[in-house]
């Protein structure tokens, strides 16, 4: 199935300078975070308990009035305009709201979680949740979250070369969220390579890579190598909000393996309402089972 839905100066790479407060809540953040929010719900439906397992955690709250998200104000065209249009978002958004409410007041948006806030409060107490982040500043931000349970981890290490060490899962299930910057154009084809080790090991995973769109198309580069990993069901999201050729970012795309049965019909509902508010009559989005 296929649903196609229509109309600086560089830095030298350094795998320490990213910092994802310049980019917190940004539109990027919101498909990729509702996406995982709607994995995280299929999974915790079954009783066994599972690892959720990310390679890169960021510091796992961002403060949306803090200098690096002012200097951008990406947020104001991704979260903020989620945030003003809350009470008449569809139901598939309700977790993913649910858990920003959770850390601001109700008439002010301040504070924005990160893929593990949303993993800790999403998982119960027999869930393990193991989160790497490499970067040291980053990492210090990250130590400080309520862990709520002692079933929680962090470590400052590569988190691509965490999985051979943790797959396959004593639990036999888990959720795999890799989430790099791609600073490194390396890393468009390092992470397929680690990808499609960790699913030789442990098959029945849930595996689930974001990815920018970027001008030079490195991420075509990227999608090469998922689909040569040989899993059998794959997912597909891309958003786009524009197609007309722009330097930097002008989408980004969620990679999915072994995605639950109705997520593609829910992430379709979730897509069809953020074309209404992220340039509208002008961003687009693909959603394809391959």
């Amino acid at each position: 199935m296929k649903i196609y839905c229509a109309p600086t100066q560089q830095k030298k790479p350094n795998m320490l300078s990213y910092q994802h407060g310049y980019h917190a809540g940004n539109f990027a953040d919101v498909i990729k975070h509702t996406t995982l929010t709607r994995l995280l719900n299929y999974l915790i439906q079954k009783d066994k308990p599972l690892l959720y397992l990310e390679t890169h955690a960021g510091r796992g709250i961002y403060d949306l009035k803090n200098s690096q998200a002012l200097k951008t104000a990406e947020a104001e065209q991704g979260i903020k305009l989620l945030w003003e249009a809350r009470r008449e978002l569809p139901t598939v958004f309700s977790s993913y709201m649910q858990s920003i409410r959770l850390l601001n007041d109700d008439n002010m948006l301040r504070y924005y979680p990160g893929s593990p806030c949303l993993a800790i409060q999403a998982l119960r107490s027999q869930d393990r949740l193991f989160c790497c982040e490499l970067h040291p500043g980053e990492f210090e931000h990250l130590q400080q979250l309520p862990r709520q349970n002692s079933r929680v981890f962090f470590s400052n290490s590569n988190g691509l070369e965490q999985l051979n060490a943790l797959l396959p899962p004593a639990e036999r299930r888990g959720l795999i969220f890799i989430d790099p910057s791609y600073e490194i154009k390396t890393d468009y084809r390092q992470v397929p390579l680690f990808l499609k080790n960790a699913y030789l090991r442990f098959a029945t995973g849930v595996y689930c890579v974001w990815y920018p769109i970027i001008d030079n198309k490195l991420h075509e580069q990227l999608l090469r190598g998922l689909k040569n990993i040989g899993a059998e069901r794959n997912l597909r999201i891309e958003f786009y909000l524009t197609t007309a050729k722009k330097p930097g970012m002008t989408g980004c795309g969620l990679w999915i393996i072994n995605p639950p049965y109705l997520l593609s019909a829910e992430i379709k509902q979730v897509l069809d309402s953020l074309r209404k508010l992220f340039n509208p009559g002008v961003s687009s989005y693909l959603l394809e089972a391959c």
